[in-house]
């Protein structure tokens, strides 16, 4: 709080210096008129200045904050949206499969394999490295199939996942 004033007073004398370098070379007897005008036009481009700095940061601070969160919901909806495109490629390249249908545990086997590699081809690798790996790519095919009541993910997507093979993992 003791540093305030002096502060305050060192920043009023930097933005109107300019005026009262002005007024100083214009002293011809011993009284000194200063003008509002003179003084708020030379404060004009320091104040503005700041302001831009001022609402620069400001923006930077509030995209960092919002920027994971939107990146995030970008990348969830697009997880998803490869997510059903090989859920439904691998439901019509199955032989037994149909969309609707309850699913036995070697088709649905043969539906995440399928619905798996179609996805590990079509997207990009950063996404797959995002979205968990193959492994959790896999999860979420296996959790959006309708399968049989006894079908497990030993049963169901650990076969499919053996066969993806250890190049694709």
């Amino acid at each position: 709080m003791n540093r305030m004033l002096p502060l305050a007073a060192l920043a009023l004398a930097c933005i109107a210096a300019p005026a009262l370098a002005d007024e100083v070379a214009k002293i011809g007897d011993a009284s000194v008129t200063l003008s509002a005008e003179a003084m708020v036009a030379a404060a004009a481009p320091t104040v503005s200045s700041f302001a831009v700095t001022a609402l620069s940061g400001l923006a930077t601070i509030l995209l960092g904050r919002i920027g994971p969160v939107w990146l995030s919901s970008l990348l969830a909806g697009r997880i998803e949206i490869v997510v059903r495109t090989a859920v439904d490629y691998a439901l019509n390249a199955v032989e037994g499969a149909a969309k609707g249908q309850v699913l036995t545990i070697p088709v649905g086997s043969a539906v995440v394999a399928k619905a798996l590699q179609r996805a590990l081809d079509s997207t990009p690798a950063w996404i797959v490295r995002l979205a968990g790996g193959p492994a959790e790519i896999g999860a979420r095919i296996f959790r959006s199939l309708n399968l049989e009541a006894d079908s497990t993910a030993a049963k169901v997507l650990e076969p499919a996942l053996q066969g993806l093979g250890k190049a694709a993992r």
